[in-house]
């Protein structure tokens, strides 16, 4: 089952940063949404709080779900990497209440993720676009 038609044919190395580009993400849209509507004197200097349980389920979920996605080349991988790396993000999950950062570094690291991931996945649709068109 296609999970979404923009992920095409994942690699393991995309597959891993999925996840983490979206926590990079979500994290700089929560600064941007912290500094110009929440705060009453916003500053760069100050803290965002964020939920671990809530980042980190969406992204061991985001790697369950994708998993389906990816081109396995041996058994261990599919075996360890598939189990193991969704269940390391719900061990964040369940093991840190929350994640401090400072509202800058999450405005740096934002937009760059959003950049990374936007592009990852648009390459991987563009990959799977060709795959359509070439003859077997």
């Amino acid at each position: 089952m296609l999970f979404c038609a923009a992920l095409g044919k994942l690699t393991i190395r995309s597959w891993v940063s999925l996840p983490l580009l979206f926590l990079g993400s979500a994290t700089g849209v929560a600064a941007l949404i912290d500094l110009l509507a929440l705060q009453s004197a916003p500053t760069l200097r100050s803290e965002l709080s964020l939920s671990a349980p809530l980042l980190f389920g969406f992204a061991a979920g985001l790697a369950l779900f994708s998993a389906d996605q990816v081109q396995w080349r041996f058994r261990w991988q599919r075996l360890g990497l598939r189990i193991g790396y969704p269940l390391a993000m719900v061990a964040c999950a369940v093991a840190l209440d929350a994640l401090t950062i400072p509202i800058g570094a999450a405005l740096i690291i934002g937009p760059i993720a959003a950049v990374l991931l936007a592009s990852m996945l648009m390459r991987n649709a563009d990959a799977g676009d060709e795959a359509d068109y070439l003859p077997s």
